[in-house]
């Protein structure tokens, strides 16, 4: 479906869920997961973004680190989502690729 999912289309937060996205790839290297897990997996980050907001709204000491921090969790979770969508991708190429 896409050719190159290793060049960033756009700037900002796309740019660094790319950024994130590679850092994933290089500490976890390839994932081979049933869809279950995948999906698993994503709610475990939704579990953490959840976490995470929760946080923030009670620490009125330093929001700004909760911020920071709840900002890593959903770079992280749309990192996590991408490497889902690329599976995906993967699944539908192997049905290609063997016809």
């Amino acid at each position: 479906m896409y050719p190159d999912y290793d060049t960033p289309r756009l700037t900002g937060p796309y740019l660094e869920l790319h950024a994130e996205r590679e850092e994933q790839k290089g500490r976890l290297g390839a994932e081979h997961h049933t869809l279950d897990e995948w999906a698993l997996a994503l709610c475990e980050h939704a579990g953490a973004v959840a976490t995470a907001v929760l946080a923030a709204g009670q620490d009125t000491d330093n929001p700004s680190a909760c911020r920071a921090n709840l900002r890593q969790e959903l770079l992280a979770t749309g990192a996590g989502l991408i490497a889902f969508l690329e599976h995906v991708d993967s699944l539908d190429e192997s049905v290609v690729d063997a016809t």
